[in-house]
């Protein structure tokens, strides 16, 4: 199987935390965005963007500092999936919501990797479309079994990667 690239942005260590386990279950090489170039892109065609959401549904300050490089890249007959970071307990208007910044980098991709709400209670989030998460949304801290919902997904996802 080639190589999948997962590129994260991370503030306060959770959504590399994920990256880092989803790397491990995938045996993926992992990047920082705030370090990225296009050149890290250029290397894949398979890829996994990951981030957290703040507040109402902000994109992590890495991922937004550095959204642009994603104009740069060939995204065409690539495959991607989206992973978010958020929590529900004080964010459930806005779950993940910083998901969607990044569908108008990725047009053209094979888009793979949505899931269904599998337990969690949104009131609303933008990443929530046509009854799935666009991508893979993680309740970190307020999920304490985050790691199995985590590894059901990459069982999923390696087969479509």
């Amino acid at each position: 199987m080639e190589k999948i690239a997962i590129f994260f942005g991370s503030s306060s260590g959770n959504t590399k935390e994920v990256s880092e386990f989803i790397a491990k279950k995938l045996d993926a090489d992992i990047f920082d965005i705030k370090d990225a170039k296009v050149a890290d892109f250029d290397k894949y065609t398979k890829f996994i963007l990951a981030t957290s959401s703040y507040g109402f549904g902000d994109l992590q300050d890495d991922w937004f500092e550095n959204l642009e490089l994603l104009d740069e890249i060939n995204f065409k007959e690539k495959t991607v999936a989206l992973v978010g970071i958020g929590g529900l307990a004080r964010h459930a208007d806005s779950f993940c919501s910083a998901l969607v910044d990044f569908l108008p980098k990725i047009k053209g991709v094979n888009f793979i990797g949505q899931t269904e709400l599998d337990g969690y209670e949104i009131k609303k989030s933008s990443a929530f479309i046509n009854g799935k998460f666009i991508g893979l949304c993680v309740d970190f801290k307020g999920d304490k079994n985050w790691q199995t919902r985590v590894e059901k997904w990459c069982k999923s996802v390696k087969e479509s990667f």
